[in-house]
């Protein structure tokens, strides 16, 4: 027998069963990106991986450790060049508003898109090689209102979901004015501790300290003794986190300052935050999150043009949805469509006019007695089932509820009615 091929590691299939869920989160984004007015981008799902190291920064763990490399095995040096799988969708959008000239558009710019990402990250709960991202992008908006929005954006998110104690963790980083000095303070703190450091905050200490903050396994007491960003910042960038703040307050929106907070990518500036259910906070527990970019457009050859969004994780929404037991919408109703004898013809006739109506159809192409026919049907979570039968003739079908028995003869053009009344 042949040998069984698995699904790659760190990876899994959705099966019909995760559809309900995944249909509703997915729903509720895209209809939150219509009523905040956002519009829909697609960028490829894999670029230069040049593009991901200058804009994500080479010390980024989504840069130096989980990227999925490709190259093209021939062909031109373009085709042959170094290509990688998105790690994340901000680098690509931002290639894209470059490239294509949005710039010139009335801005600023709202996209948004829902789509796959990869990272070669060690497989744990919640974290896979291959995940979905609702992401967010403003463009051309400096100010803190539109940072607030964002946040409130993701808290709607999650209430409109009907999950619970989600709150956003707020800070900020300061900026090419400020944060200078605030990475020399960090240097200066953690270089006095040295022996207290991991192997990877030691590198990091070294390219980027302000990732020494983002290791999960420095002790409590040695993280909460660092230097605070909040105390370094220049007046512009401490003027901007009060305004978020002071708007986020007015919103009615739950957040805290998370002093800790500072983002895995290279590329944000001034507001970073995280979404996360109060009691799970923690790296492999945040739901999503963003922050500002002010400086990556320069950075990867466009006008300088300030920049926010958000990504948020739809995998490990739907299992936090899963783990506090969120009920999901009732779904249409599932209605098949049954005979007896060689009817297919009328049976799929029907079906095609059914479906026209707005009904989910299910026909039955067996030749198998009625009985089995609606056995089956029950078992696929049909709740009604159209008969077809001599009547057919004249339009008419017998339309049974299957949770009660009950049975009548209905035309046709009536089926869709009966059932939604």
């Amino acid at each position: 027998m042949p040998r069984q091929i698995s699904a790659p590691r760190g990876t899994r299939d959705l099966l019909p069963e995760d559809g309900p869920a995944w249909e509703r989160v997915e729903s509720v984004a895209r209809d939150l990106s219509r009523r905040y007015a956002f519009e829909r981008i697609e960028v490829p799902l894999f670029e230069r991986a040049e593009l991901f190291a200058r804009g994500l920064g080479e010390s980024s763990d989504a840069v130096e450790k989980e990227m999925f490399r490709v190259s093209g095995a021939r062909g031109s040096d373009e085709e042959r060049a170094a290509w990688a799988l998105r790690p994340e969708p901000t680098a690509g959008i931002v290639r894209s508003f470059i490239e294509n000239g949005m710039h010139v558009r009335p801005g600023p710019l709202r996209l948004t898109m829902i789509g796959p990402m990869f990272r070669y990250d060690r497989p744990q709960a919640g974290r896979y090689r291959q995940f979905t991202q609702w992401d967010v992008e403003v463009l051309g908006d400096a100010g803190p209102a539109v940072d607030a929005e964002l946040i409130e954006l993701g808290q709607r998110f999650y209430g409109e979901l009907g999950l619970t104690d989600v709150v956003a963790h707020v800070n900020s980083i300061g900026d090419a004015a400020c944060r200078p000095a605030y990475r020399q303070a960090l240097v200066d703190y953690f270089g006095a501790h040295l022996d207290r450091l991991t192997d990877d905050s030691r590198r990091r200490l070294e390219i980027n300290p302000l990732r020494v903050l983002d290791d999960k396994h420095l002790a409590g007491d040695l993280v909460d003794g660092a230097p605070r960003s909040t105390d370094h910042l220049c007046d512009e960038c401490r003027t901007h986190l009060r305004g978020v703040l002071d708007l986020l307050d007015a919103l009615g929106v739950r957040h805290v300052v998370d002093h800790r907070l500072v983002r895995g990518l290279d590329y944000y500036t001034r507001t970073a935050f995280e979404f996360a259910i109060a009691g799970h906070e923690g790296q492999q527990q945040a739901l999503g999150g963003g922050g500002r970019y002010d400086g990556l457009v320069e950075l990867l050859g466009g006008r300088a043009t300030p920049g926010i969004g958000f990504g948020i994780g739809l995998d490990r929404t739907v299992l936090a949805m899963a783990e506090q037991e969120v009920a999901l919408p009732s779904s249409a109703p599932l209605v098949a469509v049954v005979g007896s004898g060689d009817d297919h013809a009328d049976r799929l006739r029907i079906a095609a006019t059914l479906r026209a109506a707005g009904l989910a159809i299910r026909p039955d192409g067996s030749t198998r007695k009625l009985g089995k026919q609606l056995e089956s049907a029950v078992k696929a979570g049909a709740t009604w089932a159209v008969i077809i039968g001599a009547e057919v003739a004249d339009e008419q079908v017998a339309l049974k509820n299957l949770a009660t028995g009950e049975q009548s003869n209905v035309a046709v053009d009536l089926v869709a009615a009966s059932i939604n009344g």
